[in-house]
């Protein structure tokens, strides 16, 4: 295997175990196991991944949990044969199929719930129990440590009391681990499969999406800064708003890196390690100034300025 090679694969293997220890197993790890299984496997590497993986996503799947949990199982299976149907249909942009993969998913498992007599208000609330309780258990398992637990339990004791907040964004976090989980799973697919369907591998320095999808945030701060109504009772048209402009910080964020990653190839390496330690230390100015970033890039095409002309000369 040539050394970029093996490099890119380590670099994956770093993201999915990442991946595993932050967000739902199921994101990633359906969509990786249905798409090995229907291009035949046959490779020694694709049947070790899969005796790794099947029994992983039955873990996942049969664990005991409360009805926050059973919502993400059931939007993990449907978000699972929407994004490998859509891909296998209609090959496209991972992230565009990704996206209707998650509506359908979103849309199916809302309808799915109506017929048991919940909806996403009760979802919401278990959410907020699981969180409030989770956070109250590492406070508690802080102040056993006594004076250097301190800081730590008053930190997990704030997150617990602000848990209603942070389950009022679990969909933009849904939203976000399912793109997460879902390139993820094409990423290795791609790396693993001997004979993938579609063999489809964009690096990321080529993310981007849509300028169309600049309006999304605009209308969100509209929303957080007009006197507008919760015209959407049961949900408040505020907390839609705040999931949209998270999702939006964080698509553009993540644009605004890849063109980073552009320039980055280029430059020397000291360079970028020095940028990348400091970024760490000012981690909420890199973060804002990667989203205004990648927010440019809508208008400006940096990574086209940045391509080398075909003809000579410079790019206009």
């Amino acid at each position: 295997m040539a050394p970029e090679r093996r490099h890119g694969v380590l670099a994956t293997a770093l993201l999915v175990a990442a991946y595993l220890l932050l967000a739902p197993w199921v994101f990633v790890l359906g969509p990786l196991v249905v798409l090995l299984l229907v291009s035949r496997p046959a490779a020694r590497r694709e049947l070790i991944l899969l005796a790794v993986s099947v029994p992983l996503l039955a873990i996942s799947l049969l664990a005991v949990g409360g009805l926050f949990a059973q919502f993400v199982r059931a939007a993990g299976v449907l978000l699972t044969g929407a994004f490998v149907v859509l891909m296998l249909w209609r090959p496209g942009p991972v992230f565009g199929r990704a996206l209707t993969a998650i509506a359908a998913a979103g849309a199916g498992v809302l309808i799915w719930g109506s017929q048991f007599g919940f909806g996403w208000p009760q979802v919401q609330v278990e959410a907020a129990r699981d969180t409030h309780a989770f956070f109250q258990q590492q406070a508690t398992a802080a102040a056993a440590q006594g004076s250097a637990g301190e800081t730590a339990q008053r930190l997990f004791t704030q997150l617990a009391a602000g848990a209603d907040d942070v389950a009022a964004l679990f969909p933009a976090i849904l939203v976000l681990g399912a793109l997460g989980g879902l390139a993820l799973a094409w990423r290795v697919y791609q790396q693993v499969a001997e004979h993938p369907l579609i063999r489809s591998e964009p690096a990321f320095a080529a993310f981007r999406f849509g300028d169309q999808f600049v309006w999304a945030p605009v209308i969100a701060l509209a929303a957080l800064v007009l006197p507008v109504g919760d015209a959407l009772n049961p949900i408040s048209i505020r907390i839609v708003a705040q999931n949209v402009l998270l999702v939006c910080v964080v698509l553009y964020t993540v644009r605004g890196l890849a063109v980073f990653w552009t320039v980055a190839r280029s430059a020397p390496r000291m360079i970028v390690l020095v940028l990348s330690l400091v970024a760490i230390f000012l981690s909420p100015f890199a973060v804002s100034g990667l989203a205004l970033l990648g927010l440019a890039d809508s208008w400006v095409d940096f990574r086209r300025r940045l391509a080398p002309p075909s003809t000579g000369g410079f790019s206009p």
